[in-house]
């Protein structure tokens, strides 16, 4: 069977689920198997409140160098922090964005001896407050209902694969799990130096999260996904919406009848100044071996035979056996610098140099 070439990632409308939920379910039926992308609209986050959190990580990365260093991951076992420009490189080119992790704010409880994965698990690295006012709480309140949000659609993505709607929820994400957010900025051509190219983050999926949940904060070109014939996609801003996707954490645990589709995001043309972007990662649980759910055969009977993806695949088999192992390969992968300070021996043991930089997360 020739794989399916979509032109364009849909838009729904989370307000039909109150006037006509069947319609909607099937539609996002359609976006899960075909396209592993959706646009959401009303989907009830206050676009004054999107608007001051825009500006507030404008404000963020307009800092001096040696503030935002004092928020760098290398600070933290947790990978939550500032990445400088050009830290990471995804298939083997240089990524050119700025970025701020956060998450859920929880204390750290790992100790010798508790699984790897625990270690991620921590408190955020906050810039001083007297720098940039109202940035903690209000990136925070961004994080909280960007997860009842995020929890919302896992709710009808479950009902839309056929399944019970908690049916995700209750088995791959546990209470007080924590999440993980960004802020980014990706500079114009004309901000680079020539030798950097204009790979703002190269091709990749979203690895064993279950939703993305992307916030393009300003109306700059540049996100791009791959439709499944291996041809890319423009995925313009559009006011008011959010991006969704879906990670390959569901991917695996609906057996494939949701695809994690791969996507990149090319740094704005000459002149147009920086592209900022916020997602939120609706995370699946780390503690144990996941076993896929069962999904109904007439879903199963859909799923696409071919999906071209210019994505890597790192780390594929560790996940099935061990997801908070799997979790931390990527994100030592991904930041080689925290990976030496933090889990050399580890890094060392699956084969992943600290010397340079590389992305699988």
């Amino acid at each position: 069977m020739a794989a399916i070439d979509f032109t364009y990632i849909p838009v729904l409308d989370l307000a039909t689920v109150r006037t006509n939920k069947s319609a909607f379910l099937a539609d996002l039926q359609h976006a899960l198997i075909h396209v592993g992308f959706f646009y959401v609209k009303n989907h009830g986050i206050a676009p004054e409140f999107l608007d001051g959190l825009a500006k507030l990580a404008v404000g963020y990365f307009d800092l001096p160098l040696d503030e935002k260093l004092k928020t760098d991951k290398i600070h933290s076992p947790t990978f939550l922090g500032y990445s400088i420009q050009g830290n990471e490189i995804t298939k083997d080119k240089k990524d050119n964005r700025e970025q701020f992790d956060f998450a859920n704010e929880l204390p750290a409880t790992w100790s010798e001896g508790r699984h790897i994965h625990e270690r991620l698990t921590g408190p955020n690295l906050w810039p001083n407050q007297s720098r940039l006012p109202g940035f903690r709480q209000t990136v925070l309140s961004f994080h909280q209902q960007a997860q009842e949000l995020a929890e919302s659609l896992a709710r009808l993505v479950a009902e839309a694969l056929g399944l019970e709607p908690n049916a995700l929820l209750d088995r791959y994400v546990l209470p007080n799990q924590q999440h993980r957010a960004k802020l980014i900025k990706y500079p114009a051509v004309d901000q680079l130096d020539p030798q950097d190219g204009t790979q703002g983050v190269g091709p990749h999926r979203d690895t064993a999260s279950l939703l993305t949940l992307l916030y393009q904060a300003n109306s700059l070109p540049g996100l791009q996904v791959q439709n499944h014939a291996g041809t890319w996609i423009d995925t313009p801003a559009i006011p008011n919406t959010f991006v969704v996707n879906i990670g390959t954490g569901l991917e695996y645990l609906v057996q494939n009848a949701a695809i994690a589709t791969t996507h990149r995001v090319l740094n704005p043309p000459p002149g147009l100044g920086p592209r900022y972007s916020i997602p939120f990662f609706l995370g699946a649980r780390l503690d144990a071996k996941l076993t896929p759910i069962g999904i109904p055969q007439h879903i199963l009977d859909q799923r696409p035979q071919v999906v071209v993806t210019d994505s890597a695949h790192q780390f594929n088999k560790v996940y099935k056996e061990d997801p908070g192992l799997y979790a931390v390969l990527n994100r030592i992968s991904s930041h080689r610098d925290v990976g030496a300070k933090f889990y050399l021996q580890l890094a060392q043991e699956h084969g992943i140099s600290t010397t340079t930089s590389s992305t699988g997360y």
